[in-house]
């Protein structure tokens, strides 16, 4: 029996929240609930829950205001947002599970079966949490890669390229690369446009590694050609200059 608390400032999502778990079949007991950051923090203290489910905005602060005040964090972490593609691309940037006002019973279920998956890893998620602050505070963000066997924890600048294989890519950096089972448009759309240019429906290329262009492809400083679809060819022409 899963442990489950909602935090979450309105009322009528954590109604709606608690009547969706017993109609997709999630066996949970609700230990606790509130529209506050403070209380909830207390709560969870109190209660040590196993799935926290937990709003962004607060009565009395954020959703990160709540995290900072825990000692520990020995429990899953599902945040709950409205639509905003900011908040959405800085889940995704940093691996943090997360599912969208308003709440589909599907995308609560996934989200719920994903996380009794998962080992409570505490120390990774105080990583990903770090992360996900200081890419708020500074402009050389990291990007969090989850694989089977590691998280990686990478600077965006020392991407090279990243190569896909239908619905898995390569990111391929100074020295070493990282397979993953994220596909290309999960990459290209969160990453930063005047940083990253998309050269071919496989190949999504770091500006500031191209070397120069050999007729249909890029030359990287590593000496890597990166191809370029034709019908790409003029725009990267113009984007680059070269």
């Amino acid at each position: 029996m899963l442990k489950i608390v909602i935090i979450d400032d309105e009322k009528h999502v954590r109604i709606l929240i608690k009547k969706l778990l017993i109609l997709v079949g999630i066996e949970h007991i609700i230990v606790g609930e509130s529209a506050f950051a403070e209380e909830g923090k207390n709560i969870i203290q109190n209660t040590n829950p196993d799935i926290v489910l937990l709003d962004i905005k607060l009565k009395d602060g954020t959703g990160f205001d709540l995290l900072d005040k825990l000692e520990m964090i020995n429990f899953q972490l599902i945040f709950i947002t409205a639509f905003n593609d900011y908040a959405i691309k800085a889940f995704k940037f940093n691996a943090l599970d997360y599912i969208l006002k308003p709440i589909n019973p599907d995308e609560l279920k996934n989200a719920i079966l994903k996380s009794v998956k998962q080992l409570k890893d505490t120390e990774t998620l105080k990583l990903l949490l770090k992360n996900q602050k200081e890419n708020e505070q500074q402009k050389d963000n990291k990007i969090v890669i989850k694989t089977t066997q590691q998280t990686y924890i990478i600077p965006i600048n020392n991407i090279y390229y990243i190569q896909s294989d239908r619905s898995y890519s390569t990111i391929f950096l100074k020295g070493n690369s990282i397979f993953t089972s994220k596909n290309l448009k999960f990459f290209y759309d969160i990453l930063p446009k005047d940083i990253f240019i998309k050269t071919h429906k496989s190949y999504v290329v770091n500006k500031s590694f191209i070397k120069n262009r050999i007729q249909n492809y890029l030359v990287l400083k590593n000496e890597v050609k990166i191809p370029i679809s034709v019908r790409k060819i003029t725009e990267i022409k113009k984007q680059l200059d070269i």
